[in-house]
């Protein structure tokens, strides 16, 4: 493979096809071998990162050069999310055809934090929101926005309620979530404000599920105390044990005329899809927005 390199910081029409058609080479042959590797492959791995270990270089490596070292090196030890013998935690394996659109919105590099810049891409983007919320029974005014993972859907979800539920000040509140919980919500209950402390694990019972006779007496307890609930996590599937929990009841524990002005409904945990071409992430998350009827603060 040759490059031309007369003009660096601009690929000839040539060189573009011979870098893609360089790497899909090696792609294709990474998934079609898949059911023959490995599912995790990482004994090596420190002496690996070890040897990965350099200085800012001067120069440039040749285009096959890395090819070889990401295909034959780095991408081998690893774990194996897309292979079938892979059953552990939540990394899924990619999906082709959402590679081909990240490389297709890469590419056109359209800027899309604005209806404006990219009407139709924005539209495209609102369309799967509006999707999601069909799918999980929300009503029309419901909305949210596509995330590149799940620990920034948490976040983005817990901030979004704490603005709409609580005061400037508040250190009062309090976020619940089962003991089987993804630890990115504590994560995000952190970088939103707030104290380990308000972050409340509620147990789960013998299939995993959150109990909600108990996340009903901690609501009851905590407004007592003082402080002030508005934040409920529920899990469609955790990450450890799959469990899922029972999303009417537990918005009942919620929706009593105690509990007016707490979010009953806060991020979907977890939940991947392909990409559409308007970001640059093979998988997004998407964080469905509250849409709850009860009464702001």
């Amino acid at each position: 493979m040759i490059i031309d390199n007369t003009n660096p910081l601009e690929l000839s029409a040539g060189d573009m096809r011979s870098m893609v058609d360089g790497a899909m080479s090696r792609i294709v042959e990474h998934i079609e071998s898949l059911p023959d590797q490995p599912a995790a492959m990482v004994e090596d791995g420190p002496a690996l990162a070890r040897s990965l270990v350099e200085p800012l270089p001067e120069a440039g490596t040749p285009y096959a050069e890395l090819l070889d070292v990401l295909f034959e090196q780095v991408i081998p030890c690893s774990f194996n999310t897309a292979g079938p013998g892979y059953m552990a935690y939540i990394p899924g394996g990619g999906l082709f055809h959402s590679a081909v659109a990240d490389l297709i919105a890469d590419s056109v590099n359209r800027y899309v934090g604005v209806w404006l810049a990219a009407p139709g891409l924005v539209q495209l983007e609102a369309n799967v929101v509006r999707w999601f919320c069909d799918i999980l029974g929300f009503p029309k005014r419901a909305g949210g926005v596509l995330t590149t993972g799940g620990s920034l859907a948490n976040l983005t979800a817990i901030v979004t309620a704490r603005r709409e539920r609580l005061p400037e000040q508040f250190f009062a509140g309090t976020v619940y979530t089962s003991d089987q919980t993804h630890h990115s919500v504590q994560k995000a209950a952190v970088l939103a404000g707030f104290p380990p402390a308000n972050v409340r694990e509620i147990p789960s019972d013998e299939r995993f599920c959150v109990r909600v006779d108990e996340l009903a007496r901690q609501i009851k307890e905590d407004r007592e105390a003082g402080f002030t609930p508005f934040f409920i996590v529920g899990n469609g599937g955790t990450t450890n044990t799959g469990g899922c929990t029972s999303m009417r009841p537990m918005a009942g524990s919620s929706c009593s005329p105690s509990a007016a002005g707490m979010c009953c409904a806060g991020s979907i945990e977890l939940i991947q899809l392909p990409s559409i071409p308007t970001r640059g992430s093979s998988y997004r998350t998407a964080t469905v927005r509250c849409s709850c009827a009860m009464p702001r603060r």
